[in-house]
């Protein structure tokens, strides 16, 4: 294959895909989630285990409601 069908073909292909992501709003999301974890990727390392705390905080956080609200109809 020559460079200007290979770069035919990679235009092709990213049109395509382009498409189909934009047919779908989650595509869309998961993209640009993933554009942007390209661009944290030297502060990974910090982020992450942030990340996974504030997950630890926020779920027990909610859970506790969740328990609270159950209790009180019971």
């Amino acid at each position: 294959m020559s460079e200007s069908q290979g770069s035919f073909f990679n235009q092709q292909l990213s049109n395509a895909l382009d498409t189909l992501i934009a047919s779908n709003p989650f595509l869309v999301q998961m993209r640009a989630l993933m554009r942007q974890l390209q661009d944290e990727r030297e502060h990974l390392p910090v982020l992450l285990p942030l990340l996974l705390i504030l997950f630890i905080v926020v779920y027990r956080r909610e859970r506790a409601q969740i328990e609270r609200l159950r209790r009180f109809s019971l």
